[in-house]
């Protein structure tokens, strides 16, 4: 699987770098000023909910191009760049909208024994592989098939991506306590490692995902 995906990598590199530049590192920044502005604020909702909801559209607005590219680079052909962006100017709006539900379910559900939680955190994981499909109810089904399938293991893909993400946190941080403007230091490493680390993950979870021809 690790081989399988430094090969699609390597093949598909001018559009990796491409969307690297003109969707990964303008959405992490937007959603890092989103951040900052909201534990600025003393109004409305607890920022807290608001930067999580961030972070999460962070990770998931950027994934249907590189989704598309696999898929298309497994029948031997390929995904041009603008192609790519199109794909993600399309199917922006239902990621944005279909997130933000999950997301506030999820929330909700913490009051409910955590089980809506546990729930909505696997589909945040999974829908935005499948976002494509031709209907909202299409989308969920797919969704929901995959995490069928794949059960437990989803649990440590969790795991896995909350994991380095909070470690990341915490090393900067640690890092940045020695700058005197460490908001602008965290902004540029947190858009490098997004750069370096989501298409990667982007990859081997679509091959995860993807890999059943009936859906």
């Amino acid at each position: 699987m690790i081989r399988n995906v430094f090969d699609i990598y390597n093949r598909n590199w001018s559009q990796i770098l491409t969307w690297s530049f003109l969707i990964i590192l303008p959405v992490t920044i937007f959603s890092y000023l989103s951040m900052v502005y909201v534990y600025s604020s003393n109004e409305g909702i607890t920022p807290h909910y608001i930067a999580g909801l961030a972070f999460f559209l962070n990770f998931i607005l950027c994934i249907p191009p590189f989704v598309k590219m696999v898929l298309i680079d497994k029948q031997d052909d390929v995904f041009k760049p603008v192609d790519g962006l199109i794909f993600f100017v399309k199917q922006f709006g239902l990621l944005v909208i279909l997130t933000s539900i999950i997301y506030w379910i999820a929330i909700v559900g913490i009051l409910f024994l955590f089980i809506p939680t546990f729930v909505g955190l696997l589909f945040l994981l999974v829908f935005p592989f499948f976002s494509e499909g031709r209907s909202v109810k299409t989308v969920i089904s797919n969704t929901t098939k995959t995490i069928v399938r794949e059960n437990i293991s989803l649990l440590g893909d969790l795991i896995v991506i909350i994991s380095i993400n909070v470690g990341l946190w915490v090393a900067m941080l640690q890092f940045l306590a020695q700058f005197e403007n460490n908001l602008l230091a965290y902004l540029i490493i947190r858009v490098v490692l997004n750069i370096l680390v989501f298409p990667l993950l982007y990859i081997y979870l679509t091959l995860r995902y993807r890999n059943d021809p009936a859906i």
